[in-house]
């Protein structure tokens, strides 16, 4: 190899390292993909385990933490960004694909959750599992069918409500029927 091809390996190297360190800084920086209150490196560090949405299947690549051996264990719904953020004190230990129709406020979870649910309305039948209450007449749930069709695997996409919910896939709802009596719910 001549000098010159390895002065053009060198640069072409150094070139994408700026470009990978620019596009970096730049997701870092960006505070529209951040939520206030959790801290920031914890924040992309579980954006980066998030799998594609599927109601079948947890959000994140890996096993949920114990939610009983969380400290200041609290829930941030962005409904702009479709996640639901499990935050304990400020580091954030999970990320949910999420959906509401739930307007802003503070909510707390009841302790009361079940298997089944369903609500009925004039136009559209609607039945969900793993359902957890939360104060307000609101709940998390996975919801299961529309008008007796199953939900879709990317389920974020289809058009349905349920009232008066945070909407998560089956694993991540079931998984939050484990969480605690009082615990503080944001919906922002």
């Amino acid at each position: 190899m001549n000098n010159k091809q390895k002065q053009f390996i060198l640069l072409t190297t150094a070139m994408f390292a700026v470009i990978v360190l620019i596009f970096n800084i730049h997701a870092y920086v960006d505070s529209s993909r951040f939520i206030s209150g959790a801290s920031r490196p914890s924040q992309v560090l579980n954006v980066n385990r998030l799998r594609h949405p599927n109601i079948n299947k947890p959000s994140e690549h890996r096993h949920y933490p114990d939610l009983s051996k969380q400290g200041q264990l609290r829930l941030i719904m962005v409904p702009g960004l479709n996640r639901l953020y499990v935050l304990s004190g400020q580091r954030v230990v999970y990320i949910m694909h999420a959906r509401t129709n739930i307007q802003r406020r503070a909510l707390t979870s009841q302790g009361h959750h079940g298997q089944q649910v369903a609500h009925v309305n004039s136009d559209h039948t609607l039945a969900g599992r793993n359902w957890s209450a939360l104060s307000h007449q609101c709940y998390i749930i996975a919801p299961a069918t529309v008008d007796q069709d199953h939900v879709a695997k990317d389920w974020l996409k289809t058009v349905f409500a349920f009232p008066n919910s945070i909407q998560l896939s089956q694993p991540d709802a079931q998984w939050l029927q484990s969480l605690p009596k009082n615990t503080k719910i944001i919906i922002r």
